[in-house]
């Protein structure tokens, strides 16, 4: 329960990519400083350090929060991976039945950034972010805008860097 003066419940994260390759969190202890997590494609249970984890993890995204990044629909998105004309992401599947038929794609910040330079090339602009700003939006920064005489401008706080 948070407290209502409190800044909300901490964000959990569930999926995320390290050294390329995709996981989920099955358990995770900070006071031990120890996660454990289930590796998709070598399908077996590792155990890593939290804070390792913490400081080398890539953050992973369903393709309808992809989508919503940048502005297209997810169904969009879908026909990009299946025609070929971006590199199949990695999938999820139920961590009981590996063989299942069910599974969802994953895509990793990178695996996002290779898709937005695809939709660039081929020239669907329309509402798209741009470079910077989908880093931005990637790296969960807070974009502001400030108003000109040419229109709005994206400005960006600096980073704090935690100790």
């Amino acid at each position: 329960m948070v407290r209502k003066t409190g800044n909300g419940a901490r964000k959990k994260f569930v999926y995320f990519f390290l050294n390329s390759k995709l996981h989920k969190v099955i358990k995770l202890s900070r006071a031990r400083d120890e996660l454990i997590a289930w590796c998709y494609p070598d399908k077996k249970r590792v155990l890593y350090s939290y804070s390792q984890v913490k400081k080398y993890k890539e953050n992973a995204y369903s393709i309808k929060q992809v989508g919503e990044l940048l502005n297209k629909h997810k169904v969009t998105i879908e026909d990009y991976i299946l025609n070929g004309k971006i590199k199949t992401p990695q999938r999820v599947y139920p961590i009981a039945n590996p063989d299942s038929d069910w599974s969802k794609f994953m895509l990793s910040e990178s695996d996002i950034l290779d898709l937005h330079q695809y939709i660039l090339d081929v020239g669907y602009t329309k509402d798209i972010p741009s470079k910077a700003e989908l880093i931005g939006l990637l790296k969960q920064n807070i974009i502001l805008y400030t108003r000109t005489d040419s229109g709005f401008v994206p400005v960006w706080r600096a980073e704090e860097w935690q100790t």
